[in-house]
């Protein structure tokens, strides 16, 4: 009986020591999870496989190189670095090879607070920030309820430079863009560190939109851009016009300096996912930069897209503007009404007090003024119904 009492009493004691080490281990994931080691341990995990997904890519592109023409029959440069990854234990579903053999994982470039709505990083992949969104796919029939941007690729960081496509002729990358001293946060800076380590960029899918509520702009609203009303990047919305640099001048022949700070089009961008600690998204807002818009003419002419006459793809030389992303031939890349419809404010300068316009508008042919060509006009006043601007993200 005396042992049958302690078998028992040793059993009791076991499930209670077990009940302790399972609240134990729950209190210590728990704590793990607000201290955010699992967080920082998964970060580690997705650097490592980038990291090693890079050495593969790295040495299936020598390898190819080497291969001689008959080895490489019936084998592209991006089946074969797929094939190498995939004899490596990587998932097809993460990773995206493009035709010059550059691997890009998918998650690690869809930042926090974004969903993948479809697409890939050739044809134009496309993130909402509405889950909703999530695999919706890339119809342009498909509404969507977010704010929605596409991955613009710069496989090679030493092409990130401005150029004049239409001259052919290479600009300056730094000289007369921008470069912000509000809060002294260097934008450009970070932009330029963010594009060498991802390979790319976000760039709006349409042309920015006026605030949820806020109606179609018009010559009295410009005291509206502020930076507190956020703008949207959606489908068959009023596009944002009337809206000026930024700058105090009240003329279109001020010749006072711009000013970032004021309000406009740059104080607007920025308010969309600001680079302060309230911005919980995994990118920073702002507005294109001139080395942007070019990474994107150098992309559409890699991929055979006419630069320098976009008259087949854009709102040109109707006389009418229209809402953001209405026709579906209006697009390239998954990327709408970049040419036409209204020409776009940059962070590019011309001088002390012009800012340059890129993407042409409905009032000139797109063989006049194409996608690619450089205007300007006052920093201080541009309100015109031809004028917008176009907002891009960086991940930070």
């Amino acid at each position: 009986m005396i042992t049958n009492k302690r078998k028992g009493i040793s059993l009791i004691v076991l499930v209670i020591t077990i009940i302790v080490m399972i609240i134990l281990a729950g209190a210590i994931i728990l704590s793990l999870n607000s201290s955010n080691i699992v967080d920082k341990t998964n970060e580690a995990t997705t650097k490592s496989n980038i990291s090693n997904a890079k050495q593969v890519t790295m040495l299936a592109n020598a390898e190819y190189e080497l291969m001689s023409d008959v080895e490489k029959e019936g084998v592209t440069l991006r089946k074969h670095v797929e094939d190498k990854l995939k004899e490596a234990g990587f998932k097809e579903s993460e990773y995206n090879v493009t035709e010059k053999g550059t691997v890009y994982n998918i998650k690690s470039i869809i930042p926090e607070g974004f969903y993948h709505v479809g697409g890939t990083v050739e044809e134009g992949l496309v993130i909402s920030d509405n889950i909703e969104d999530e695999g919706q796919g890339t119809l342009h029939e498909t509404v969507l309820q977010g704010n929605q941007f596409v991955w613009v690729p710069v496989e090679n960081f030493s092409e990130f430079i401005r150029y004049d496509f239409n001259n052919d002729t290479t600009i300056d990358s730094i000289y007369n863009e921008i470069i912000p001293e509000v809060g002294k946060n260097r934008e450009v800076e970070k932009m330029y560190a963010s594009v060498n380590e991802y390979k790319g960029f976000y760039v709006g899918r349409y042309e920015a939109g006026v605030a949820e509520g806020m109606g179609e702009p018009t010559s009295s609203t410009v005291e509206l851009a502020d930076g507190t009303k956020r703008p949207q990047i959606k489908q068959n919305i009023y596009v944002w016009n009337y809206i000026r640099w930024g700058g105090s001048g009240s003329s279109l022949y001020d010749w006072y300096l711009g000013n970032d700070n004021e309000n406009g089009a740059v104080k607007v961008a920025r308010s969309m996912y600001p680079d302060n600690a309230e911005n919980k998204k995994g990118v920073v807002s702002h507005l294109i930069y001139g080395v942007q818009w070019d990474a994107i003419m150098r992309w559409y002419k890699n991929s055979g897209i006419n630069v320098k006459d976009s008259s087949t793809y854009g709102n040109h030389f109707t006389g009418y503007l229209e809402k953001t992303g209405l026709k579906p031939n209006y697009q390239k890349k998954n990327i709408y009404d970049l040419a036409g419809n209204v020409q776009e404010l940059t962070m590019e300068a011309y001088n002390n007090s012009n800012r340059v316009w890129r993407g042409g508008d409905f009032y000139y042919r797109g063989s006049e003024i194409p996608i690619s060509i450089r205007r300007y006009g006052g920093a201080n006043a541009n309100e015109n119904k031809g004028i917008g601007f176009r907002i891009v993200a960086y991940i930070k």
